[in-house]
């Protein structure tokens, strides 16, 4: 019986210790983007040139405030005729994957949805449309959207 309590006592610890350990490394995630601003404004022509290559090929589209995303575009979906979503894996941002979506409504309006962010990282950005038709680039804060447990 003293073993069996031993034993349990060990490994309640380590648990404790682990667990510990895994919630002090989440709030040292590195800031990716700390050198570009809240909001970059982006066009939905520069959104669409995401769509006019192939999977497996290279794009480059440059945004103002020196954003350039470029990289291999590893996925390319059109799930129905009025969504397409591509998936392209940045190199200049340590591979992360930036995915965006192009949605065609009934009266053939478009409209773009994307993140690029990653949870190895502190920062990242969301794609929203802006009131004068064009998009924008919004900083998340991943501690924001992906909150620690703390249990």
């Amino acid at each position: 019986m003293k073993n069996l309590v031993t034993a349990t006592i060990m490994v309640l610890l380590s648990l404790y210790a682990v667990t510990s350990f895994a919630q002090n490394n989440l709030a040292n995630k590195p800031s990716l983007f700390s050198q570009y601003p809240d909001i970059i404004i982006c066009t939905p022509a520069q959104l669409n040139s995401f769509f006019e290559t192939e999977q497996g090929q290279n794009v480059r589209v440059s945004f103002n405030n020196n954003l350039t995303l470029a990289g291999n575009v590893k996925s390319k979906l059109s799930k129905y005729s009025n969504l397409q979503t591509v998936v392209i894996k940045l190199s200049a941002f340590n591979n992360i994957l930036f995915s965006l979506s192009k949605r065609t409504d009934q009266h053939e309006i478009v409209t773009y949805v994307g993140h690029l962010f990653d949870n190895a990282y502190a920062d990242g950005y969301d794609l929203k449309k802006a009131d004068n038709g064009n998009y924008q680039f919004t900083k998340i804060s991943m501690a924001k959207i992906l909150p620690d447990c703390n249990q």
